[in-house]
């Protein structure tokens, strides 16, 4: 019985220090001085940054960076806000870091006004973009928000930036 308790044993001890070195973490989750709750997520191929500024209006914002190619990438923002908006502005900037300072290569401005679709709730928007022919470099997503509510009395901005994504 003993010899058969010392089996089972060693078998569970196996298949704890098995799975427990097959965990990868790669997300980082801070608070910024504005008490915004932040998640990095780094891979190969990707990163990507969820910031959850907590403010009156703005629930979530969602940047990715990822290649799609060779010397290609893919540029993804979101917003998610608590409430309805009269008006959401968007702008993404693809930057390239040259020498100590982030250079924008690339820049795009999205912008969702109610009156345009009177039949959705404008609490959410997505956009995205590919940019080619890129040289080898360290590369981020920068991205500005706006948002305005429905009645025109609060509006809010915000600023979010990605990791830093290597191109070969």
């Amino acid at each position: 019985m003993e010899k058969n308790m010392k089996k089972i044993l060693v078998i569970c001890l196996t298949m704890v220090m098995a799975l427990s070195s097959s965990f990868t973490i790669y997300a980082q989750n801070y608070r910024m001085p504005d008490g915004t709750n932040v998640r990095e997520y780094v891979t190969d191929d990707s990163v990507s940054v969820l910031t959850s500024p907590r403010s009156a209006l703005i629930s979530s914002v969602s940047l990715e960076l990822s290649q799609e190619g060779y010397r290609s990438v893919k540029a993804y923002s979101e917003i998610l806000c608590h409430i309805e908006m009269k008006e959401i502005r968007m702008s993404i900037s693809l930057q390239r870091l040259d020498g100590s300072t982030w250079k924008t290569i690339n820049s795009k401005d999205f912008e969702w006004i109610k009156d345009d679709y009177p039949d959705f709730n404008l609490s959410m928007a997505t956009a995205s973009y590919e940019v080619g022919s890129l040289s080898a470099g360290q590369y981020r997503i920068r991205t500005a928000f706006s948002v305005y509510e429905l009645d025109g009395s609060r509006h809010e901005s915000r600023t979010s930036t990605s990791p830093t994504l290597t191109i070969n």
